[in-house]
């Protein structure tokens, strides 16, 4: 909840700078004996009261979704697309604030996710991919599972066994990838039709815009181990996530 009131908080603050660059061009113009058209002038006026006016429109409905009231699926997804775009703006602006990034991604997944759950989807099992960084995978382990995940032994000590079994008990496709980089290609070669993806936020972020034409589902990793070691997922989230992309809306 904190998260969310710092995300509408930036958005706010956003849209209040365009209206203070707003008021003080205004006073220039008017101001100086500074000779431009009256159409310039206009235009200069619509620009920056339809800038201010999405992003107070987009702000209200963050605000709204993030409170999980029922709005329709196609103002949600609107409401992304101009997130997606201010989404830079809002970083720059929570550095001033020396708010921390990850906070601010952790309601970007958040509302990629609940525009997801608006929709209704049948996939088929193979046309689903699970997708989890190699972090996941204790650092101990002998057991190279970034090729072929089912190198892995199901000794019990990570979450890998967890996912191949959901692999098995669904038939959907599961890989574990060293990086962005590999990850992008894996989605690449294979085609999937939606992806649930587990990862950091910062990561969970980059993959969901990196693919924005596929469905992705966000799942947050858990560090109790620092980042990016001995990392840790809900595997009933997994789950949820999967039966949700074969219809068990």
């Amino acid at each position: 909840m904190i998260n969310e009131k710092k995300f509408i908080y930036l958005m706010s603050t956003l849209a209040l700078f365009f209206v203070i660059l707003y008021i003080g061009m205004n006073y220039i113009i008017s101001g100086k004996n500074i000779n431009i058209t009256n159409f310039f002038i206009m235009s200069f006026n619509i620009i920056f009261l339809l800038i201010i006016s999405i992003i107070l429109f987009s702000t209200i409905i963050s605000y709204v979704v993030l409170k999980d009231k029922k709005v329709n699926k196609n103002i949600i997804k609107l409401n992304l697309k101009i997130v997606n775009i201010i989404y830079p703006f809002i970083i720059f602006i929570s550095r001033l604030f020396k708010i921390s990034k990850n906070e601010i991604r952790k309601v970007y997944v958040d509302l990629n996710n609940k525009y997801i759950y608006a929709n209704k989807y049948n996939f088929k099992p193979e046309d689903i991919m699970l997708l989890t960084p190699h972090c996941i995978q204790k650092s101990f382990c002998k057991h190279k599972v970034t090729n072929d995940i089912e190198n892995c032994k199901q000794c019990g000590k990570c979450n890998v066994g967890d996912l191949l079994k959901l692999k098995e008990k669904y038939n959907v496709k599961a890989y574990v990838a060293t990086g962005g980089t590999l990850a992008r290609r894996i989605i690449i070669e294979n085609k999937p039709k939606a992806v649930i993806a587990i990862a950091c936020e910062r990561d969970l972020t980059s993959g969901i815009q990196d693919v924005s034409k596929l469905p992705v589902l966000g799942v947050f990793n858990k560090r109790p181990n620092g980042p990016c070691f001995n990392t840790e997922m809900d595997i009933l989230e997994v789950e949820k996530a999967i039966n949700f992309f074969l219809g068990g809306n």
